[in-house]
């Protein structure tokens, strides 16, 4: 449900599982006891940040254009989309000064990896105790194996007495 609702959180879950991912590639042989760090290392994180670039413009086309209609979740919707603003002006800053970074600061590469996967295992972490701790909406309440009120339906068509 938050998934069909919320574009964001689908982008949340690319850029963490994407981080955490790089880092299980990356982080074994960008140490700083290495003398440089490989080239496809370097390569394949320029590529993962275009991704997470495009990624990151194509959900806040999708928000921007559903549009922010005065509704409960309005708050939600406007936060998702200054979000989503702030990643599509800095993912471009981001691989401008990563670029120029030679090879052979291993140490800086390793750090870099590191709080990246931190924050990737973070933000993983806070979406599943975001849907987790989310209540189910009445249409779902009271179905075989939903926790909920099981007497919804049984009192909305029960005939009226008159």
């Amino acid at each position: 449900m938050l998934f069909r609702e919320r574009p964001a959180s689908r982008l949340i879950v690319a850029e963490g599982a994407g981080a955490l991912l790089f880092a299980a590639m990356a982080l074994p042989v960008s140490t700083p006891d290495q003398r440089r760090v490989p080239e496809w290392v370097q390569l394949v994180g320029l590529a993962m940040l275009v991704g997470l670039y495009g990624t990151a413009v194509h959900t806040w086309r999708a928000v921007m254009v559903r549009g922010l209609r005065p509704d409960p979740a309005m708050r939600r919707r406007i936060r998702d989309e200054r979000r989503l603003h702030v990643l599509v002006l800095c993912y471009p800053i981001l691989i401008a000064l990563l670029l120029p970074i030679p090879d052979t600061w291993t140490m800086f590469w390793f750090w870099l990896t590191l709080a990246s996967a931190v924050g990737g295992a973070a933000s993983l972490i806070r979406l599943v105790t975001a849907v987790n701790g989310r209540p189910l909406p009445d249409s779902a309440a009271g179905h075989a194996g939903t926790p909920g009120r099981t007497g919804t339906w049984a009192r909305r068509w029960r005939p009226r007495r008159s």
